[in-house]
């Protein structure tokens, strides 16, 4: 589900939870949008092995060895939702519960990318969540700043704010305020969520 409120702005609440209006975080007047997105999932594996929707909950699963999510990329596997369409002013705030493994190590469960376009100039994303075995499970903005701790095998709620228009980004744990930042200058801007690998040690099994 999305939430938007004036001129545009979108808040998405899957998996196991669905909270009303009165009960988002980041102030009120959130109206409900259908979410949209596309697959990305490797190319050298069905994704019906990857990806698939049960008991309310979006599964998503990368190897370590998979392939890139189209042929003649060369960016490291990945099983995400590419949610459409780009946004480009007002607010808008992404939602969800996630359960991630104790035992798989380093790999992005959420982003936010620049438009396509601007990558080039702004750099291709403004904001990551990275998850890591250590601390009992955690997330970290990217490699660096710790977000939470103990999260492993049990859901938590992430909740990412973006504000367009004064450029600021906002992120709660279990509705706990973790990270108040800025991104990086761009107009043009997309949600990604499921499971990307990175460069800290990955395991070969990667799931969210």
């Amino acid at each position: 589900m999305f939430r938007s409120k004036s001129p545009i702005a979108v808040l998405l609440a899957f998996a196991a939870c669905v909270l009303p209006a009165s009960a988002q975080i980041g102030g009120t007047g959130w109206t409900p949008k259908t979410p949209s997105f596309k697959i990305q999932s490797p190319t050298n594996a069905a994704q019906s092995t990857r990806y698939w929707f049960t008991n309310n909950s979006y599964h998503f699963l990368t190897y370590s060895n998979d392939g890139a999510f189209s042929v003649g990329n060369t960016t490291l596997p990945r099983t995400e939702h590419r949610y459409n369409p780009d946004y480009t002013n007002g607010e808008i705030q992404y939602q969800a519960n996630f359960l991630v493994p104790g035992d798989e190590n380093s790999y992005s469960v959420f982003q936010i990318h620049t438009g396509d376009a601007q990558s080039p100039t702004y750099g291709s994303t403004t904001f990551m969540v990275f998850w890591f075995t250590n601390s009992g499970g955690s997330i970290r903005y990217y490699s660096g700043t710790v977000l939470a701790t103990n999260l492993a095998n049990k859901w938590f709620q992430l909740n990412v704010d973006h504000n367009v228009a004064t450029h600021t980004l906002r992120a709660w744990v279990d509705k706990k305020l973790v990270y108040t930042g800025h991104d990086n200058g761009a107009s043009d801007f997309y949600f990604k969520a499921g499971v990307y690998e990175q460069k800290h040690g990955p395991t070969l099994r990667m799931a969210s």
